[in-house]
């Protein structure tokens, strides 16, 4: 008996929008439940853990093909067989799932009707496959139609984009404001005539007319142009950029965007900033080929406009400054994860982020996992651990913990409460049974969704609820077992733990994601089983 013929056709999902900021709308509930209501309504199981989503992904040149999870989609139903006979993809509209030119839009309809059917509710409120696409000429008119509209509307949206910021840049050479967007250090103001402080200053940049509603840039404020003369001066007189986080810290000085510490990083970002001395630089795309992902946009140098910001140190102090710097290939860029545990680990006592410190083979040293506040500021007491011994505790924790048992312990959290929840999940279940069964009409379906809504924050509510199958959990864990890096385990450990906090080298504390309890395991000694090690460090 073919087991994938007897099983109830899924009904998957395909959740997209182009900018991160649409997550904040009702745009992903909208789509997921639509997609919801329509599986009820024909007969096909619904699960919410199947929608693909592109979040922030664009459907114009493909990316959500490139880099994102309909790429993935793709690929894996050409190789995956426990997709079951039948299933389909439910999207909203068309210009959900490509804005990209008819022929590149046709290749990925075809690829999708390889194992699934379609169901868009802009075209067709049933399930479309080939046979139907062949036998119905009305229907390809339509959507070539919808794919031009879709495919014509960006591409406007694309030039009106370009077009702004060409007139942004022509403006900020007539002293406007290019974007509100400015360095920590600058002040900005709305424009008043002659109540500004420097006005006859500020009013030499300008070499036009300027309104009430416009903002103009006042000057430097004094507090962080100090802190910024301090960090090149010390820099150039040989100090490192870890020696001035670590000074500024010290000193208790406040940081600019929110964060508790001041940190190397953002040392070096100050001190390779052209801002300091008053120059803005211009920045637009351009499109390179790429061997993985095809064509993709890369960030280019278009001009610069020298004393555009008020300068905070002079030009030759950056120089001096920059000549000092170590140069691309030595020291510069971002490094892998040297941790496999990398952003991940937690101090128990002062609730702070655990970082790692190694001092290089020069000094003999072993790499170690320290609470941030300790290193940074000596406000902790937490000991510090082996890097690797910690590293060996995660893997046995595995090697040892069983999910299954842990998802039952978890369940079993709160009987009381849970059998309140369970009650009113089956009061809104029976109600829905019986929506289902009503006159098809508009009101109907309006109550079918609130039902959902109702359901779903329901759902929300549960503190025992977990978002990740066993399944996914298992591969997870089994990638990381058998990754040959520690940034690839890391990668793998971050799509199932949230944080991991560090009682002992033997002591760990696990929450995964979507999972409000955490599972501790203390005296995790032992080897761990065979096949199971951490990737050797070089």
């Amino acid at each position: 008996m073919d087991v994938m013929n007897e099983l109830k056709p899924l009904c998957y999902s395909y959740v997209r929008f182009s900018t991160p900021d649409q997550i904040k709308g009702d745009s992903k509930r909208r789509q997921i439940d639509k997609a919801r209501a329509w599986a009820l309504d024909n007969g096909y199981d619904f699960d919410e853990s199947l929608t693909i989503r592109d979040e922030g992904k664009s459907a114009y040149k493909g990316a959500h093909l490139k880099t994102g999870n309909l790429g993935k989609f793709l690929l894996r139903i050409k190789d995956d067989d426990e997709i079951p006979k039948g299933s389909v993809l439910y999207v909203e509209a068309v210009d959900r799932l490509t804005r990209m030119e008819f022929t590149d839009a046709m290749h990925l309809i075809l690829g999708l009707l390889e194992k699934v059917k379609l169901v868009i509710p802009q075209l067709l409120d049933q399930p479309i496959d080939k046979k139907f696409m062949n036998e119905d000429g009305g229907f390809i008119y339509q959507f070539i139609g919808l794919c031009a509209g879709a495919n014509a509307e960006s591409k406007r949206k694309s030039e009106n984009l370009k077009a702004s910021w060409e007139s942004k840049r022509r403006m900020a050479k007539e002293g406007c404001l290019y974007t509100e967007v400015v360095p920590e250090w600058i002040s900005v103001e709305p424009y008043k005539k002659g109540k500004i402080k420097n006005y006859q200053k500020v009013m030499k940049r300008f070499t036009r007319d300027i309104t009430k509603s416009e903002k103009v840039i006042v000057g430097v404020i004094k507090e962080r142009g100090d802190i910024i003369k301090s960090i090149f001066v010390d820099y150039n007189k040989g100090a490192s950029m870890g020696s001035i986080a670590e000074s500024l810290n010290s000193n208790n000085i406040a940081t600019w965007r929110g964060g508790k510490h001041w940190h190397r990083s953002y040392i070096k970002k100050l001190l390779t900033n052209p801002s300091v001395f008053g120059t803005l630089q211009l920045y637009g795309t351009e499109r390179v080929e790429d061997d993985e992902l095809g064509i993709k946009q890369k960030r280019k140098l278009i001009d610069e406009i020298k004393d555009y910001y008020p300068k905070v140190i002079t030009q030759g102090l950056f120089k001096k400054v920059q000549s000092k710097l170590p140069q691309k290939g030595k020291g510069c860029g971002a490094r892998a994860a040297q941790n496999a545990l990398s952003n991940l680990c937690e101090c128990p006592k002062c609730g702070s982020t655990i970082t790692r410190v190694y001092k290089g083979k020069k000094a003999r040293g072993i790499p170690k996992l320290v609470c941030t506040n300790r290193h940074k500021l000596g406000t902790c007491d937490h000991e510090r651990f082996n890097q690797h011994e910690v590293e060996l505790s995660m893997i046995r924790f595995f090697d040892r913990w069983n999910f299954e048992q842990g998802l039952g312990a978890l369940i079993n959290a709160k009987p009381e409460e849970r059998e309140k929840l369970s009650c009113k999940t089956k009061e809104i279940n029976d109600a829905l049974k019986k929506a289902n069964k009503l006159p098809y009409s508009s009101y109907r379906n309006d109550y079918i969704l609130k039902l959902l809504d109702e359901k779903r924050k329901l759902e929300l509510k549960t503190d025992y609820k977990i978002d990740i199958s066993a399944k996914r959990f298992n591969e997870s864990i089994n990638k990381f077992k058998s990754a040959p890096t520690p940034s690839e385990q890391n990668a793998n450990l971050r799509q199932i733990i949230k944080k991991i906090i560090i009682h002992k080298a033997d002591d760990l504390e696990v929450c995964f994601i979507g999972c409000e309890k955490k599972f501790r395991m203390k005296n995790i000694k032992g080897r761990p089983r065979k096949g199971l090690t951490i990737s050797k460090r070089k």
